[in-house]
């Protein structure tokens, strides 16, 4: 409701939710609003004739209810107050036909007051009313013109208003009006509240994601508690007979109880060593899950990683007789950028998973794919058990283990962590299974290369190649893009400045386009590296940076770099440089 009308409304004695009910009050009301706004309406005329207003043009508004009462004629300044307010205002005969509104709710109607009174009654069915009691009843239109008829108020806050194919939720306040005591018709109230209903909605939302993430607290703290519990209670357990029975005299031992003694003893080493890896795995969780957990991205050569953790779990392997086929032995080198020391323990994770939920005698195979330039595709598949389609949605949740032809004993967060680390290296993790058959875990790592066809130096095709350094993949995607306008320049790229570093060296860039801000060796260093040695110090070095200040500019400059291009990239000027850099000019013809 307008501040202005709930004002004067106030001081009349009467709230939004006690609007007077019979026409001798009503006229009271309008008479004192009409007598208060009088000194005001002489203001606006003042300012009229000084030009400050327009005139007001709206004629005197009459109200009708019953043909034996006088009409009641709104002020042209009730009129500006009704126009200004917000929400929308209607009067109705009894018969549910329209006898006035103001803008606001022709606004909301979405036609004039002339052409909704023609609709009659059916202006009502427009609204969508519910029950008080039982609010997923609709409360119909003859229900409420009994209501109403009998002097009844309604009230409905989440009603709705049909604007075209559209439901527009609304607040509805339906009050009765009277002449001599006597009902002739009744008052609507009515304001959109969607923006009440979004802010509902984010609240709720905000809830249930609090809700949920409560109940992952407490279930992760349910599941430490018993996964703690386990090789505790074994310790604990075995460590108690061992003190009873080396209560007895040694003179007593014998072999079998000497045997007993040592399986006690190989019991709470190995409960131990499963809860000292239960307690590393969570801490490494919880580091992960804080963000402190560091990797160092380089460039990994697979083939000799996978050799090598094929070999840490082979003895498991064997001890179930199960063979492990590396498809990948004889395959020529392969790289990837990763964390060399947590992409291995990635692979353990994925291999000693194949191993126990594996047959026994049954197989494992790996084998590396790639189908396209900037990744590496690693795939440990396993004969064993399988996943239904419930498990495979749930197998990279924290505890989460299935027992199937066999009973497996692990931390139940190791693929949680793999998922997670591979996250951190820019990496994917996803499963494939069928029950009964076995499971197929799919690695992919960037490789850190962008070049789709293989640099072609033949005679005929001069080509230049541009090295670009730089940590997000997200930039060299941008500038490999804005490069396919150049056909003669082919990108090659680094994550590293080290990787950087490896690759000028090897392949001899025209030219190397270089971030300043790099994890690890700066854009600065690297520049001093290529400096340094023969084969690379003539290679023109573009730096590119964020920061355009004079200090970084002048550094840049002495630094040695041949010029500074600065991010957000200007396109157009960036080709300008690469252009210049390159002079790309055909070579004549012999």
């Amino acid at each position: 409701m307008h501040t202005l009308l709930e004002r004067q409304l106030r001081k009349a004695g009467f709230t939004p939710d006690t609007l007077p009910t019979d026409l001798a009050t009503w006229k009271a009301f309008l008479n004192r609003v009409e007598l208060f706004y009088h000194n005001a309406d002489r203001d606006r005329k003042l300012y009229e004739i000084d030009g400050i207003l327009p005139a007001p043009t709206l004629p005197p508004t009459q109200i009708i209810l019953q043909p034996s009462h006088s009409p009641i004629i709104l002020s042209v300044e009730l009129q500006h107050i009704m126009a200004a307010m917000h929400d929308g205002l209607c009067a109705f005969d009894l018969e549910g036909t329209l006898i006035f509104c103001n803008l606001a709710a022709e606004r909301y109607f979405g036609a004039p007051f002339s052409v909704l009174q023609q609709q009659g009654s059916a202006l009502l069915d427009r609204f969508t009313l519910h029950n008080k009691i039982t609010t997923q009843t609709i409360f119909t239109r003859n229900e409420l013109m009994t209501n109403i008829s009998h002097g009844h108020s309604f009230h409905d806050s989440n009603a709705t208003l049909k604007q075209g194919s559209q439901l527009l939720p609304v607040a509805c306040e339906f009050n009765p009006l009277k002449f001599d005591d006597k009902v002739v018709g009744f008052v609507l109230l009515f304001i959109d509240i969607s923006e009440i209903k979004s802010i509902e909605a984010d609240l709720i939302a905000a809830k249930e994601n609090a809700e949920k993430a409560s109940s992952a607290k407490s279930q992760f703290l349910s599941s430490m508690s018993h996964e703690l519990r386990t090789p505790m209670n074994a310790i604990l357990g075995y460590g108690e007979l061992l003190k009873d029975d080396l209560a007895e005299s040694p003179d007593s031992f014998d072999e079998g109880f000497i045997a007993d003694l040592q399986q006690y003893v190989a019991n709470i080493l190995q409960a131990g060593w499963h809860l000292l890896e239960l307690i590393n795995k969570v801490l490494d969780l919880t580091r992960i899950e804080a963000g402190k957990l560091e990797v160092t991205i380089e460039k990994v050569e697979l083939i000799d990683l996978i050799k090598e953790c094929c070999s840490l779990i082979l003895p498991l392997a064997e001890k179930r007789e199960i063979l492990i086929v590396n498809e990948m032995e004889t395959a020529p080198p392969q790289y990837a950028l990763a964390d060399r020391a947590r992409l291995k323990q990635v692979l353990i994770n994925l291999l000693s998973n194949a191993v126990k939920y594996n047959r026994e005698k049954g197989k494992i195979f790996l084998r590396l794919v790639q189908t396209m330039p900037e990744t590496l595709q690693l795939e440990v598949q396993d004969t064993g058990i399988g996943l239904t389609e419930e498990q495979k949605e749930n197998v990279f949740e924290p505890f989460t283990r299935f027992s199937g032809l066999n009973l497996v004993e692990g931390t139940g967060i190791g693929l949680t962590i793999t998922k997670r680390l591979l996250e951190i290296m820019d990496g994917k993790i996803g499963v494939e299974s069928e029950l009964g058959m076995g499971s197929t875990f799919s690695v992919s790592l960037p490789t850190g290369e962008t070049i789709d066809t293989p640099l072609d130096m033949s005679a005929g095709k001069h080509k230049h190649t541009l090295l670009y350094v730089e940590d997000s993949r997200t930039n060299v995607s941008l500038v490999a893009q804005i490069l396919k306008t150049r056909s003669e320049v082919a990108l090659m790229s680094a994550h590293t400045g080290e990787m950087g570093l490896e690759l000028a060296h090897l392949h001899h860039p025209d030219a190397i386009l270089l971030d300043i801000n790099l994890p690890g060796m700066d854009g600065f260093e690297v520049l001093k590296q290529l400096r340094l040695a023969e084969d690379t110090r003539l290679i023109p070095v573009l730096a590119l940076t964020a920061m355009d200040n004079a200090t970084h500019l002048a550094r840049g400059k002495e630094a040695g770099f041949l010029d500074y291009i600065v991010k957000p990239l200007d396109i157009k000027q960036f080709l300008k440089t690469i252009d210049k850099v390159f002079l790309l000019k055909s070579p004549p013809s012999l």
